[in-house]
């Protein structure tokens, strides 16, 4: 039995999934694997466009707001955080709360999108979110895992945004209203100890009701 598995959900007659978690080792890791392996073999309902039998093509994902992980900036530039802020990131600060996502092109949409083909040109290292997504129907286990997982990984790099400016250098702000960020709102995750998805435990970062959730039968 697989740590982690990504099983089929009948919502109103339409194919989703849900999350087992079945291993309290399991790591972010096996996560993406089982979702991604539920995506290229589910034949799940794909809300957006079912006539597509495949998700290759389609570019609808690529126009939303993109959140970024610590390691998912480790896996695009390696460990020059300071360059990617410059070169594909957009950061929002609305007062004190920040907000990093994936810098979208003139057209709205993923700056890594090939516009001819509407296929990822960093497939291989997509951010999380990307790996994990599908329109198609979720367990609420499986949504919360999906978003915690997300933020936390955002707030850590959100705190490595923050040392970018030490030495009275303000860190890069894309857009903001009137910001006023504060370090101390950002304490240090599980990213923190880590450049891999393989060394993060599911059990640390998720909260204990939705690792209960992914751990017993009722979802």
């Amino acid at each position: 039995m697989k740590r982690v598995e990504a099983v089929p959900a009948v919502f109103k007659g339409k194919m989703g999934y849900n999350i087992k978690v079945n291993d309290p080792r399991a790591t972010l890791q096996d996560y993406i694997d089982a979702v991604e392996m539920f995506i290229s073999g589910s034949g799940c309902f794909r809300s957006r466009k079912p006539e597509l039998e495949t998700c290759y093509g389609c570019d609808l994902c690529c126009q939303e707001r993109i959140p970024v992980t610590m390691v998912d900036v480790f896996n695009l530039t390696g460990p020059n955080v300071e360059e990617a802020f410059k070169k594909f990131l957009h950061v929002y600060v609305d007062r004190r709360v920040v907000d990093i996502t994936m810098a979208l092109d003139g057209r709205g949409k993923c700056i890594f999108l090939d516009n001819t083909k509407g296929t990822c040109t960093v497939y291989n290292m997509r951010p999380l979110v990307c790996r994990t997504f599908i329109c198609c129907p979720s367990t609420g286990g499986a949504k919360k895992l999906r978003e915690e997982i997300v933020n936390t990984g955002e707030d850590e790099l959100v705190r490595s945004w923050f040392l970018t400016g030490e030495n009275g250098i303000t860190p890069i702000i894309h857009e903001g209203v009137s910001p006023s960020p504060d370090i101390s709102d950002y304490p240090p995750t599980p990213f923190a100890r880590t450049r891999d998805y393989n060394k993060i435990r599911i059990k640390d970062v998720c909260s204990p009701q939705t690792w209960k959730r992914l751990t017993t039968t009722n979802k």
